[in-house]
């Protein structure tokens, strides 16, 4: 069997390596994670220095070495311009960079969580505002989880499950959250429910943003919530979404989201 191999894949990660070398770290729908020296990238007039940036979608040739492959030609598909070009944007998609980097896999198929990941960087490029980028990050965590297994149930009590919907009728109302349980709990039905750790109370606006991320575009919640509740949304609403799923994705993947950090600061976020 010939040692050489063809796939897409996406740079999501680089370092140097050695004199003139870039140890790049690629995901690819056909063969996840793949860790491969580019030789030479990083000398001025290397084909393969601008190939070997993060976000850029190549054509790969790459020969199978025992620890890592060697990049032999490399065809640039597209890359994410747009992303640079506003600084909040780029920090949204090092985010998703690590949530792949945690998601990933080495020699496994991932096509499924690869198409999303790209479709999320295309949204962040073109589609994200201020007002919405938070709210895509949410999405894009919901989804990426939901490829791999992982995704919570924002629909169904994760003990009775009866659907749960909001009530934005009563300000009192809320529902349960518990990252132990992977979903939702409530809380009006105490029967059954003991003590749960870490459990964390959701509004009506909260829930139902959230029950949206199922979705296959982002919504506008200023066409699906109910008239009572238009004039409460607020900006920080997609904030609070976002959080929710940040934590119980660093919960289920046992890493950080450094790039989330940086994200917050620039938007003055405490949470």
């Amino acid at each position: 069997m010939s040692r050489t191999y063809q796939t897409l894949g996406i740079v999501v990660k680089g370092m140097a390596f050695g004199e003139s070398d870039r140890l790049v770290t690629i995901f690819s729908p056909e063969y996840g994670l793949i860790r491969a020296i580019a030789p030479g990238a990083r000398k001025p007039k290397s084909s393969l220095r601008g190939r070997t940036e993060l976000f850029v979608v190549n054509q790969f040739l790459l020969f199978a070495g025992k620890s890592l492959d060697r990049i032999n030609q490399a065809e640039t598909q597209y890359s994410y311009p747009g992303l640079g070009q506003n600084v909040c944007n780029l920090a949204a998609g090092q985010y998703l960079i690590e949530l792949i980097l945690a998601l990933g896999t080495e020699a496994s198929a991932q096509a499924s969580l690869y198409e999303l990941f790209t479709e999320h960087l295309r949204r962040l490029e073109t589609e994200a505002t201020a007002e919405d980028i938070y709210g895509h990050l949410a999405q894009a965590l919901f989804h990426c989880l939901g490829a791999e297994g992982f995704a919570p149930q924002f629909h169904h009590c994760a003990i009775t499950t009866q659907t749960i919907r909001p009530n934005f009728y009563d300000h009192q109302w809320r529902v349960g959250f518990s990252p132990e349980l992977g979903g939702i709990v409530d809380l009006g039905n105490k029967e059954g429910i003991g003590p749960i750790p870490q459990m964390r109370r959701l509004t009506a606006m909260e829930l139902s943003l959230l029950q949206q991320l199922n979705q296959a575009a982002l919504p506008n919640p200023q066409q699906y919530l109910p008239a009572i509740a238009r004039k409460n949304f607020r900006l920080w609403d997609w904030v609070k979404a976002e959080n929710l799923m940040r934590h119980y994705a660093q919960r289920q993947l046992g890493k950080s989201f450094r790039a989330a950090v940086l994200l917050d600061s620039m938007w003055e976020v405490d949470f």
